[in-house]
């Protein structure tokens, strides 16, 4: 029976650097008018997304229902 490989992650190589932190880094600091403000937008888009598509559905539905009726 053959063994499977381990996978062996190397926190010091180039493509996993983003993951470490310096100490030198100045702490980040989010304004949280700027997160509530896309957030809010966030949700005002999900929110006419998905009344359109509610609508359009209710259409369609309406529409084959109106179809199967007639014959």
């Amino acid at each position: 029976m053959k063994a499977k490989e381990q996978v062996v992650f190397d926190i010091k190589s180039e493509k996993f650097r983003y993951l470490l932190r310096e100490n030198n880094k100045i702490r980040n600091v989010v304004d949280i008018d700027v997160i509530n403000k896309r957030l809010n937008h966030i949700k005002r888009t999900n929110f006419y997304t998905n009344a359109k598509m509610i609508a359009v559905t209710l259409f369609i539905v309406t529409f084959f229902v109106l179809i199967s009726l007639n014959f």
